[in-house]
């Protein structure tokens, strides 16, 4: 079930409100949990059954971490991290795995092939492992108390508005609300404003933009003139940006109506002046999880200049391999994963950092170029729109110039995306500097989400990129 869609506008989310509201105490929790197997289980067909084994097994894992003998911790800590990762691995990775295997066998002269299993990969798998993780590692850790309620726990681990494509919630973050929390109008009214900003975000934004990308991708390799592939690349850029924060966005303000506060997600990464900055405002769940239970944990910078580059490198290229299990991803990984470790080297070595007008024009190509190579759908095709881009290939003749795909519709919207985009998050209310603005949020919140629904009614909805993941 997606957000931008009628059934879940109209029909799941008025209702679960209702029957919110009408009950009270534990009961609240009840039926939000509820709802949100109902919602899982409309999307994700028979995979809940995996969900609820998620919940039950990270449950008992951290009541046995947190109650065994000393010596017994690191084996049920293993057997925990085991219940978490193996369905990963066997959901997400199998076909991924055996086609390598098939690459190398294939190099040494062996006639074996392995057979692709082709699993369907359920939804939202990578969100919930990397939270269930997370509550194995920091109750390891003795940073938290493990849940004594499983029903708390399983409203934490299933809460149907980040169950999908995140935020990437840790137990702390919400373990007092979820046994007590406040509802007010100024937070109902926050949590509408904020749902209508993103749906906003999606609709007229992402969506526009998203169609002007998926039709530049889809044209032959050889036909796409320079010109055309900047325009595809920028579009995509501008698509994900806004189809992922504007996601994030719903889930805070739905998390707010129902008195429960997500952390934020992104910081106008589009703004940063350098790859350090725009990792500290893009998908900030993800990126703060890997630096803290796998970055860390490998040494991070304590353990010599090397060490610290490997660390690095390895923390991206498992980035990349997080979003999806194609070399594309890892190699977007590692591009970012490199930038990053030339710029650390430049601050140490030369204390030279990147900044200003010239950082943010480095910054904001090198984003742009690398989402190319994640978007496309192979190396082989990345590359060569790369080299259409550079404009270092010969372009076939092509009757789609630039003009065709930059419609009057597509440049309002366009210009419209890449101010915001690097002026500012208007999610958040204290990065606008005029205050008349703060009271009015909420009418042009109402206003913008009443077009968005308008102009997008009579077109299908299109999931958001994320969910795949």
């Amino acid at each position: 079930m997606v957000f931008s869609s009628p059934l879940f506008l109209f029909v799941f989310l008025p209702l679960t409100l209702i029957l919110y509201f009408l009950s009270w105490g534990r009961m609240r929790n009840i039926t939000l949990l509820s709802a949100s197997l109902f919602f899982y289980l409309f999307g994700g067909s028979g995979y809940i059954l995996l969900l609820l084994f998620s919940i039950a097994a990270n449950f008992f894992a951290a009541q046995w971490i947190d109650t065994c003998d000393e010596r017994w911790r690191k084996t049920a800590l293993g057997l925990g991290l085991s219940v978490n990762i193996i369905p990963l691995l066997v959901f997400k990775y199998m076909d991924f795995g055996a086609g390598c295997l098939n690459s190398i066998l294939e190099l040494c002269g062996i006639n074996y092939q392995f057979l692709l299993p082709h699993v369907f990969l359920p939804a939202g798998v990578s969100f919930f492992t990397f939270q269930g993780l997370a509550y194995i590692i920091d109750v390891y850790r003795k940073e938290i108390r493990p849940c004594d309620s499983l029903l708390d726990f399983a409203l934490f681990k299933s809460f149907f508005p980040q169950l999908v494509a995140g935020p990437i919630v840790r137990y702390q973050k919400l373990a007092e609300q979820l046994k007590d929390r406040k509802h007010t109008l100024a937070n109902c009214q926050e949590g509408l404003t904020r749902f209508g900003f993103g749906l906003s975000k999606k609709l007229i934004l992402a969506d526009c933009l998203g169609k002007v990308a998926d039709n530049i991708f889809a044209q032959p390799i050889g036909s796409i003139e320079t010109p055309v592939a900047w325009i595809g690349s920028i579009c995509y850029a501008l698509q994900i940006f806004y189809d992922f924060s504007g996601y994030s966005d719903m889930a805070i303000g739905i998390g707010l109506i129902f008195g429960l506060s997500l952390p934020e997600n992104f910081d106008q990464p589009y703004s940063a002046t350098s790859m350090t900055k725009f990792w500290t405002r893009w998908h900030i769940s993800l990126s703060t999880w890997f630096r803290d239970y796998v970055y860390i944990p490998l040494g991070g910078n304590r353990m010599g200049a090397a060490r610290t580059l490997l660390n690095l490198v390895l923390v991206f290229a498992l980035c990349g391999l997080w979003h999806g299990a194609a070399n594309t991803f890892i190699v977007w990984g590692l591009a970012h994963g490199l930038l990053l470790l030339i710029e650390r080297v430049l601050k140490f070595k030369l204390q030279f950092t990147p900044g200003g007008l010239l950082g943010w024009l480095y910054t904001i190509t090198a984003v742009i170029c690398t989402f190319v190579i994640f978007r496309a759908p192979d190396l082989p095709y990345a590359l060569q729109f790369l080299g259409r881009m550079a404009g270092t290939q010969a372009t076939e003749q092509s009757i789609f110039g630039p003009m065709y795909f930059l419609t009057n519709n597509v440049m309002f919207f366009g210009a419209i995306a890449l101010i915001l985009a690097v002026r500012s998050s208007y999610g958040k209310a204290g990065t606008w500097p005029r205050k008349g603005y703060l009271s009015l949020r909420p009418y042009i919140a109402a206003a913008l989400t009443a077009l968005a629904i308008i102009t997008q009614a009579p077109q299908s909805f299109n999931p958001f990129i994320y969910f795949r993941f």
